[in-house]
């Protein structure tokens, strides 16, 4: 009998076909970036000052890996240098995600 050593386990890829497949659909699911005009951006940054002095909860609507996704939140910091903003969540948004706020 050979001894193989030790060698790192691999799980057998059977479903290579399938795994094509379903990148194949998550691509094909993919949204391009919705572009704002400027005044949309002002609207915006308005929305966000005000939002955050006055701690009131917000719906953010914002674009991720291809996806519009919709939050509801506070926001807890706004850092202009890095042109971010952190969330009562912990979750941390570019200004440039952020397409809508309510």
């Amino acid at each position: 009998m050979i001894d193989r050593g030790f060698v790192k386990w691999q799980p057998f890829n059977s479903l290579t076909p399938l795994k094509n497949t379903i990148k194949e659909i998550e691509s094909e699911t993919k949204s391009p970036k919705p572009e704002l005009l400027e005044d949309a951006l002002n609207v915006i940054n308005n929305a966000i000052l005000e939002a955050y002095y006055s701690k009131d909860e917000i719906n953010i609507t914002y674009y991720e890996k291809g996806k519009l996704k919709y939050i509801n939140t506070t926001i807890k910091k706004i850092n202009p240098s890095l042109k971010t903003i952190e969330l009562g969540n912990n979750k941390i948004l570019f200004f440039k995600q952020i397409l809508d706020i309510h």
